[in-house]
């Protein structure tokens, strides 16, 4: 059985790495869409291998449409 967890964040998710790992962890802050939790606050961390990861960067990539891109581009150089 899969458990399917809902997530809503406007933080920035955290990405680690340590040194000399092939593993790339990312961490999700936000609330849970679970309704029959008293507390909501979730944390959804991820272990991905360095491919999976840049596979992952790839594919999100081709989701996004060219004003998202610009915009993005736009807030990492001010």
């Amino acid at each position: 059985m899969v458990r399917d967890v809902g997530i809503a964040s406007s933080r920035e998710p955290e990405v680690r790495r340590g040194e000399g790992t092939g593993i790339v962890n990312i961490t999700f802050r936000g609330t849970s869409d679970a309704r029959s939790s008293v507390d909501r606050d979730t944390r959804v961390r991820i272990a991905l291998h360095s491919v999976q990861a840049a596979r992952l960067w790839q594919l999100l990539g081709a989701r996004l449409t060219e004003e998202e891109k610009q915009q993005a581009e736009a807030a990492r150089d001010p």
